[in-house]
């Protein structure tokens, strides 16, 4: 791959928006149709949860509309964006086209070439913007604004609808504090760094192999030579507890104890039952020992990186198996699934996959949250998230993607109609 590439200015906004909702984006001329599409997706907010259209000559134009996907394509009799090249539909300064975004609400963007410029290769940026995009299935424009002043007056009788609602979508405690004219420019930036190294695609490096490993490997090689020896109630003994809490910098409050035992520790607790499930640690005359699979890995970090990656990827339970491949689609594309909405949006995913309940009955969104959490704990066992991971960190580390990468290509296609057990 080349070190730089020719690349366009564009700027986005959003057609009917007042005040106007834009942003300003550089990506490289040859990126894929799609990546322009991945690329408003994030600098707007938007969830990448309904299909887009691209209009060459704009909406009302004579050439007909380009469909995001083959399976739109194929649906629609159209072309399809997933063959075509940002340049050869955009090029010189003042060509536009108009990107739309849910066809029921029908969010439509007017793109427009502003600029020329030189990048590094992969690398999108954002280098402006104004205001939030609303907020998705509000019902258009006009359904966004009517409810942006329903939500600004108390004495609507609609107004604790309209905020229950938004408290919904958004997660936000405080309804009222929602700010339309939010932007955070750095925040998009970020997200689109994660988007350039998706389309880069490298292989982890030594340190970023590292990075994921750390919490693993660091129980590993504990009980490398003759295991751990365990209470006699079958947990890590607190020296070895407190010892984790200092050397993986788990924070407070759990370096407060003087002699923390593993019940009191959660991500201590959670880290080794995951290494058991992982089938890399196992019980053995009271002590913890390392499985033969565990001692393939000895000193070779890509093993145990694609090891750890087939065992998220194709997990025994079924549940947790299509659970994780939705999860690592959502985080893949910067999706923050707010807690209100978890376990309904993880219920709608196994429900689709054809998964029922083993003893009959509907799903339950207590099943979508349960399956969600024991997936994010999982997760939260290895070091792929930016900060203090066990205290709500949120945002993955370049390791991270790379890691959630590796789990998707291992990942399994399940047939219908299975049961949960």
């Amino acid at each position: 791959m080349p070190a730089s590439e020719k690349a366009l200015d564009i700027r986005v906004a959003l057609e009917g928006s007042d005040p106007e909702i834009w942003r300003s984006l550089r990506l490289p001329l040859d990126a894929p149709l799609n990546t322009l599409h991945e690329a408003i997706q994030r600098a707007f907010g938007w969830e990448n949860r309904h299909l887009h259209l691209f209009h060459p000559q704009g909406v009302f134009g004579e050439a007909r509309p380009i469909a995001g996907s083959d399976d739109s394509a194929d649906e629609m009799d159209l072309d399809s964006a997933e063959r075509m090249t940002v340049g050869q539909l955009l090029s010189g300064e003042g060509s536009t086209l108009v990107y739309e975004y849910d066809l029921g609400d029908s969010w439509l963007h007017t793109v427009t070439v502003t600029g020329h410029a030189i990048v590094p290769a992969g690398q999108i940026t954002c280098l402006g913007g104004a205001n939030r995009a609303p907020l998705e299935d509000a019902g258009g424009l006009w359904g966004y604004q009517e409810k942006l002043r329903i939500l600004a007056d108390p004495s609507d009788p609609e107004h604790a609808e309209i905020a229950d609602w938004v408290t919904y979508v958004t997660g936000a405690y405080d309804p009222t504090a929602f700010d339309p004219a939010e932007f955070d420019l750095d925040a998009v930036n970020k997200s689109l760094a994660r988007l350039g190294i998706l389309l880069v695609d490298e292989p982890p490096t030594p340190e970023e192999l590292a990075t994921v490993l750390r919490p693993v490997r660091w129980l590993l090689d504990r009980a490398r030579e003759d295991g751990l020896e365990l209470t006699k109630d079958g947990y890590l003994k607190p020296a070895v507890v407190r010892e984790a809490v200092l050397d993986l910098e788990l924070g407070f409050p759990w370096d407060s104890y003087k002699a923390p035992r593993e019940v009191n520790v959660p991500p201590i607790a959670l880290l080794r039952e995951h290494l058991q499930q992982w089938n890399l640690l196992r019980k053995y005359k009271g002590r913890l020992q390392p499985s033969p699979a565990a001692r393939k890995t000895y000193d070779d970090d890509a093993r145990l990186w694609g090891y750890l990656a087939d065992r998220l990827a194709n997990q025994e339970n079924i549940a947790l198996r299509v659970g994780m491949e939705a999860m690592v689609g959502w985080r893949l594309a910067d999706q923050q699934v707010p807690f209100s909405q978890r376990g309904h949006a993880m219920v709608s995913v196994l429900f689709h996959a054809g998964l029922r309940p083993a003893g009959g009955g509907e799903l339950t969104e207590q099943d979508g949250e349960d399956v969600y959490a024991e997936l994010r704990r999982q997760l939260n066992s290895l070091g792929i998230f930016e900060g203090d991971r066990f205290l709500g960190g949120r945002e993955l580390t370049p390791a991270g993607l790379k890691f959630l990468l590796a789990i998707r290509r291992r990942g399994s296609t399940l047939s219908g109609g299975e049961a949960i057990p």
